[in-house]
């Protein structure tokens, strides 16, 4: 699709795009329809993406609005655009430009060097480039010598790059990594047979790509490591793309722990953590807390007692390693008893097994909330089925969602946890600073619309909507990955769907749910009235959406 016609579509789109507008309150109200939150931005942040997806891009972008920071992005023509890579060269220069407007900065070297996540996998970047990087990031560092540069690599994932090259040898790639880790690790003899017997079914060149790429990789992590302990970084994230127990990235992750537990100096800005489109939020988080001084107290409840130690998919180790992993990252610590707490940090994990616990798991969620605990929900789901999910359990019972602080159950563990983790602690960060009550309905009016969307993509979209859509394609010869000439159609039937998912969830869940909040002149409560939404498939899949909704808070007048 060229870059032209996509524009063109997104401006049809938001043009077209059917909104949901509801009107559904009993309450004497003073309508306070609308705020200009954060004008005066307390920290800027430039934000160079690890790719154009919302997740990102958006998310940090509106979190960081939620607590008055100033994200400044590239212009989307820069950025890739699914599978065409980004303009690295000029990415480059922007990034450099831009620096000194900024105070700190998040950085993707993949994207950087390779022009995506995507491109990445292929190691679509070259020697030059990965040079051309690190310079460019020393260069910055000498003329901003203020700014804090947070930079983010990521482990690339355990299944070798989907092209027409590797797609014959995916599966026996991905057990050949398996077992040589399993190798590496236990030394059984039967294990060593499997490896050479695959090592003779597979290409010698596709698997020296395969190793190369992760060996370049963690060269390229040593390299960042050691300028964080220069001084040139003030920090670094060492992500792991989609894995397992055992694989060769799992090797290169302890590499490069044995590396960082070599150097205690950098205990507090070097983290290595499963993860890869959430690590941008988490390094707003960390952002926040470094420059505010406050670390957020959390305690963390699971829906059952199994919880924490299982391992869900794409996953290498537990919910709780992951919990900890995120926690850490956003300078979060764990609260040992509940009143000592910020905010409640709950998790569910449903599995085909355990949804008999689920009422019992939504009640006890709704005496956190009555008794005014804080609460982020996080809604995880081993087979990604709506049936797992803990959110229509919560809507049925009438259990008053829009006082969650937070929620999240899009795509993986790690995503998930690491979004809930850092909307909570930046929303209850924003709390502690006094306002009257438009200030304060202004930052719950940001923090309730991202948690709309958490509600509308992670439950509607990615558990009903896009199964039931790419089911259609199907059925109809059309790949969900490369929409094509079906793009145009798709993105309307997914914003008319859309749309009444919205209007279920306003009327159902969100209207006539009073939120006391806290102003300079004592406690006020406050009500949704109205929900509208923009819809549209920012690539040519069906994957992901891009989702803005826009909600209509109204005071409840005191008698």
């Amino acid at each position: 699709m060229s870059k032209n016609f996509k524009y063109f579509v997104l401006i049809i789109s938001f043009f077209i795009a059917t909104t949901s507008l509801l009107h559904i309150s009993p309450w004497r109200s003073d309508p306070i329809m609308t705020w200009k939150l954060n004008v005066n931005y307390w920290l800027t942040v430039v934000l160079l993406p690890l790719d154009s997806r919302p997740p990102c891009t958006q998310f940090v972008e509106q979190l960081g609005q939620i607590t008055g920071i100033r994200v400044l992005l590239p212009q989307q023509e820069l950025l890739d655009n699914y599978q065409t890579p980004a303009n690295k060269k000029e990415l480059r220069i922007w990034l450099r430009q831009v620096s000194s407007q900024a105070d700190a900065a998040i950085i993707s070297t993949d994207m950087l060097i390779h022009g995506s996540l995507l491109a990445s996998r292929l190691s679509m970047g070259s020697n030059e480039d990965t040079n051309e990087v690190l310079d460019l990031l020393t260069v910055i560092h000498q003329e901003n010598p203020y700014l804090k540069m947070y930079a983010f690599n990521i482990i690339p994932r355990l299944l070798i790059a989907d092209n027409q090259e590797n797609i014959t040898y995916q599966r026996n790639m991905l057990k050949y990594s398996v077992i040589k880790d399993q190798v590496y690790t236990f030394e059984n003899a039967e294990d060593i047979k499997t490896t050479h017997s695959l090592e003779k079914q597979l290409p010698a060149n596709v698997i020296q790509h395969y190793t190369a790429l992760y060996e370049k990789n963690t060269t390229l992590n040593l390299a960042l490591l050691n300028m964080v302990e220069q001084g040139t970084l003030a920090g670094l994230v060492i992500g792991q793309d989609d894995g397992q127990p055992f694989g060769i990235p799992n090797m290169n992750k302890q590499q490069l722990q044995h590396q960082l537990s070599q150097k205690p100096s950098l205990a507090n800005k070097v983290f290595i953590t499963r993860g890869t489109d959430e690590v941008a939020i988490s390094l707003l988080g960390h952002i926040v807390m470094e420059n505010s001084n406050d670390r957020p107290k959390v305690f963390v409840m699971y829906s059952d007692h199994d919880a924490a130690q299982i391992i869900m998919p794409f996953m290498p180790h537990t919910v709780a390693k992951t919990v900890q992993e995120k926690m850490r990252i956003a300078g979060a610590v764990e609260a040992k008893k509940i009143d000592d707490a910020d905010f409640i940090l709950y998790i569910h994990v449903g599995t085909s097994n355990n949804q008999s616990t689920f009422s019992s798991s939504a009640e006890q969620v709704r005496t956190l909330l009555d008794q005014g605990y804080r609460v982020a929900l996080v809604d995880l789901t081993e087979h990604f089925q709506v049936s797992e999910t803990l959110l229509p359990v919560l809507l049925a019972q009438k259990v008053a969602i829009p006082k969650l602080i937070a929620y999240a159950g899009w795509n993986t563990t790690s995503n998930s946890i690491g979004t809930a983790v850092t909307q909570a602690s930046i929303f209850t960060k924003a709390l502690k600073k006094d306002g009257n009550l438009a200030e304060i309905m202004a930052i719950y009016k940001e923090n309730l619309e991202f948690l709309t969307a958490r509600f509308l993509d992670d439950l509607y979209y990615q558990k009903e909507i896009n199964p039931y859509i790419n089911k259609q394609l199907q059925r109809r010869k059309i790949d969900p990955y490369h929409l094509q000439t079906v793009y145009y159609q798709t993105n309307i039937q997914v914003q008319k769907m859309m749309v009444s998912k919205a209007n279920h969830l306003l009327r159902e869940g969100l209207v006539n749910y009073p939120i006391t909040i806290r102003t300079d002149q004592g406690l006020e409560q406050i009500i949704i009235t109205d929900l509208e939404t923009q819809t549209y498939l920012p690539w040519q899949r069906t994957f992901e959406i891009w989702i803005k909704p826009t909600l209509a808070l109204t005071a409840i007048k005191k008698s």
